[in-house]
């Protein structure tokens, strides 16, 4: 009810107009210093004064930013303030949505190309076993280092050629 008087123009020598507020409570006001009414001031009131003015314009909404710095002629209705928080709040679920599907495609990537990998090492290992085999039964009854490592004490089996011939 106040803010229905504070907002009539037709009241002589005021020089103070409520044009409305948002969400958080702030409230929208135009003015005149001087007494001309072709070009009104507009400023916000705070719910809560902070120590730098500067820290009002993240709780500030666009619309209201648009309309104070005068690239918006009409002062944004409460409908409009609702309907652009409610499209905000969808865009943070959809984005919620977004990440978790991405996360998921990331895991099922990483999940594929260790099977994958796996695979090939399993392959390489089976590869590697098999020609393992068949060298060692080739090669068991040739190859010195066998013949080496079953001598049991290499002094004893060294021949030794005398030097008188």
């Amino acid at each position: 009810m106040i803010h229905r008087w504070q907002a009539r123009r037709d009241i002589p020598f005021r020089k103070r107009f409520f044009v409305g507020y948002d969400l958080n409570g702030n409230t929208y006001w135009e003015f005149t210093p001087d007494g001309n009414m072709d070009r009104l001031r507009r400023k916000m009131e705070p719910v809560e004064k902070e120590i730098f003015e500067a820290d009002y314009f993240e709780k500030i909404p666009p619309q209201w930013l648009q309309w104070l710095r005068r690239t918006r002629y009409e002062p944004p209705t409460l409908e409009e303030l609702v309907e652009d928080k409610n499209r905000q709040e969808r865009i943070k679920i959809l984005a919620l949505q977004a990440d978790l599907k991405w996360t998921q495609k990331k895991q099922e990537l990483e999940h594929i190309h260790q099977t994958k990998l796996q695979r090939e090492l399993d392959k390489l290992k089976l590869e590697e076993e098999q020609k393992q085999s068949k060298s060692n039964t080739t090669t068991k009854d040739n190859d010195p280092w066998k013949a080496a490592e079953k001598k049991d004490n290499p002094i004893e089996e060294a021949t030794i050629l005398s030097s008188k011939r």
